[in-house]
Formats: structure tokens, sequence, C-alpha cells
């Protein structure tokens, strides 16, 4: 199937310097990295509420995000009706370099603003001590990984409280350290001289698109206050070309091709190419450009030509060996 061989090569092709970390025999590392690298997955989940309909996994230099949701498989009539539907819980977890703050959830109301919500020491958490939050259907657990070095697991369903605490208990105690290769299942030419890829994403949903794409930072920062400064992404996605309103379809080096701009604070440009090289002729190369980095892209053909560069590499014909959970 297509959808799965686009993205089994993400865990065959090579990648970077491993990260900075010590023993593993425990199950978490020993000690945590000061950057993250982009091309290795660290987090695993061994324990979730039911089956996945949709899973994320972000890596920055600083951050591994990993949000799943799915259905609970407990029929429990404690649920209420409105678990019924595919999305009965969701689970984040952030993972942070040392000194790093994951940042504890805080609700925020327009009204009142930031809420206040206790925070209390629980047990430990992999033998490390954590704490718990309690907010409405939410639970918050966070513990230290290595020393310095923190992970916050959040964990959101309807089920009643003692059913939330103890799924929150096991996907926490289900969280596993592993350095499993994350390299970009494609290649692109023609980026501009000195992009930095700033971070990593991967999309899988049941019965839906996958998506994989890289931000690249493609010019200096002029001011450090500047978010997120002249980045682009590129990427590939398993859906249909389609022809979003607003798009201009046109052709590309034999291909089609849409071609987006819309302006407002600045322009953003969104350019999808068909007829993907490379072993998947069903996928959609992509390329958005942020307002500040139009200039180091240049013009509608430019960033075209960019988009029809991105080309999918050897090594994804093992569908058995891709899965981010």
């Amino acid at each position: 199937m297509i959808v799965v061989a686009v993205v089994a090569g993400l865990t065959v092709w090579t990648t970077r310097r491993a990260p900075e970390t010590g023993d593993t025999s425990g199950g978490l590392t020993a000690s945590a990295p000061v950057e993250f690298d982009l091309g290795r997955q660290l987090l695993r989940l061994g324990d979730l509420p039911g089956p996945v309909r949709t899973a994320t996994y972000t890596i920055r230099p600083d951050l591994h995000k990993l949000e799943i949701s799915g259905a609970l498989t407990d029929a429990s009539p404690s649920r209420g009706d409105h678990l019924s539907s595919d999305y009965a819980w969701q689970v984040e977890i952030l993972m942070a370099t040392r000194g790093a703050d994951v940042h504890s959830f805080v609700p925020y109301d327009e009204d009142s603003g930031p809420a206040v919500i206790p925070r209390e020491r629980v047990a430990p958490v992999h033998g490390r001590r954590a704490v718990q939050a309690l907010s409405d259907q939410n639970r918050v657990l966070a513990w230290e990984y290595a020393p310095d070095a923190e992970i916050r697991m959040m964990l959101s369903t309807a089920s009643t409280a003692e059913r939330r605490d103890e799924m929150a208990r096991q996907v926490a105690e289900g969280v596993r350290w592993e350095t499993t290769p994350r390299a970009l299942p494609f290649e692109v030419d023609g980026l501009p001289d000195g992009a930095v890829r700033k971070s990593t994403y991967l999309r899988w949903e049941a019965d839906g698109p996958v998506v994989v794409s890289a931000d690249y930072l493609v010019a200096p920062v002029e001011n450090e206050h500047d978010y997120p400064g002249p980045v682009i992404t590129i990427g590939i996605d398993t859906s249909s070309l389609g022809s979003a309103a607003g798009s201009d379809d046109v052709t590309v080096s034999g291909r089609r091709a849409t071609a987006r701009e819309s302006r407002g604070s600045g322009t953003v440009g969104i350019y999808r190419v068909a007829q993907l090289p490379g072993g998947c002729a069903e996928c959609v190369a992509e390329l958005v450009i942020a307002p500040a980095a139009t200039a180091a892209i240049g013009d509608r053909d430019d960033a075209l030509r960019l988009a029809a560069s991105i080309r999918l590499v050897k090594g994804h014909e093992d569908p058995t060996r891709w899965r981010f959970w």
C-alpha cells in the first residue's frame, strides 16, 4: 500500500550523530542531551488506552513532541455517550533537553486569565520524582527522565476521575527511550545556501493521509524577536493534489501543480506538485513559504521549481519497520 511505503523508510536511512545519552538499560536515559539530533526518534509508548486514530511526532533541537488520539477499548458505561467517537482520548508528551522547561499545563480563560492548577507530588514515574496536575478532563504527569531534564505527559478523556488517573499512570509508565533513526524520506534540490533544518514533523491518520515535512531557516534572523523568522516548510503527503479555493492550477516540469499566494500581514505561498518521483506517483510534494522567507526563495516560478525538485529517497520498501508510538 502506498501510504505505508512512503513512511516505511523513516527508520532505515542514515542519520547524523547520535544524541548524548547514558545507559538506557532501565528504559530511560541516564543523561539528557543539551540539543536533540533531528534525525533521531527518542520516544516510544508501550501502553495506550485504545486503538490509535491520529498520531504526530515533532522533533526540534530543544523538544520532542508526540501527540496521539484514539478510541477507547473500555466499554464501561461510566465513559458516557460522548466517548463513543473515534477520538475518546488524547495524549500529548513533551520531552525537553537538559535544563529546558516543558511548561506546566495551564488552561487559559479570556476573562480570568491563566488558571491556577494545584500540583502535587505523586508516586515516582520510572523510579523518578513526579508531580501531577488535575484540570477537568485532563491529567498531567511530569517527571525527570534524567537529571535536570523533564518529560510532561497530558492525557485528556471524559472517563471517570479514577479511570483517568489509572490511564495516565499506565501511559506514563509505558514511555520508553529509544534512539531510532528518523531521517526524512525525501530530498530536495535548490535550497538557499546556508539553509538550516529546524524541525521535522510526521503525521499519520487511520484511513487518511500521511504527512512528512521539515522546516528550514533559509536566511539569517535579523531580530531575535522575529518568530519564526524566514522559514519554509518542505514535505510530502499522500492526499490528492486537489484544487483548493484560491489556488491556481499550473504545470511545472510537465507535472500538475497548484499555486496560491495569500496576502495579509505578509505573503504566504503554498505550492503543491503531483506525480512525485521515487516510487510514489500518488504522493504530492508541498512547499510553504512564510512571508519573511519570500526574498530568499524568489517568485512563483522559483517556488514551483523548488517544490518540483522534492523526491523520495530509496529505502521505503519495508512497511514493517516504521512506527513512532
